[in-house]
């Protein structure tokens, strides 16, 4: 009788940990995901900031009169390709696996893609109509910039502490039955 008490109170101790850790862990993913919606959510913001200026129509009226000016279109074209691209790896961060390694990794890409367009615009040298970038949207950029990489941070170090659960030693025995994976960093 002892042995089968000794088995029931092992099995139901097993159960209750096992139980334990899937709630912790899908606690901290949860967490993830919802600091990926805030990274999601300020990058949106680069979205309407080259929408509104390219819909004031100050690339197009103002930098295509003059071959001088033609680095700062290409420099726009850029910007806005460099947006699509970031648009679609957070479209596919949403279709994916949104934590896993592979979109995460692209979406950072795409981030780091889109950062480089926009510091190469505002290498353009100004002209007789003034600088490229007007000075209003290099504030705005510069706050949304500044959120983003708030929220990118936050989101790592979420996922940070997300892998290092998975890989913890009782866990880790567990974690593949549970269908948890690592996640990627931004």
């Amino acid at each position: 009788m002892d042995g089968s008490l000794l088995l029931w109170m092992g099995l139901a101790l097993s159960i209750f940990w096992s139980v334990g850790v899937y709630n912790r862990l899908m606690r901290m993913r949860a967490r993830g995901l919802s600091a990926l919606g805030s990274v999601e959510k300020h990058m949106r913001l680069f979205a309407d900031l080259v929408q509104a200026i390219v819909t004031q129509g100050s690339v197009g009226d103002v930098h295509k009169s003059s071959s001088a000016a033609a680095p700062a279109v290409d420099g726009w074209t850029r910007l806005q390709a460099a947006w699509l691209v970031v648009d679609q790896a957070l479209k596919d961060t949403k279709s994916a696996n949104a934590l896993s390694v592979a979109p995460l990794a692209c979406l950072a890409q795409a981030y780091e893609g889109l950062l480089d367009a926009w510091r190469q615009l505002n290498d353009v040298p100004p002209d007789l109509a003034g600088p490229v970038v007007p000075a209003s949207m290099r504030t705005q950029w510069e706050a949304v910039a500044l959120r983003v990489e708030t929220a990118r941070g936050g989101f790592n170090q979420i996922l940070t502490l997300y892998n290092e659960a998975l890989d913890q030693f009782p866990a880790r025995l567990v974690v593949g039955f549970m269908g948890f994976q690592p996640g990627g960093q931004l």
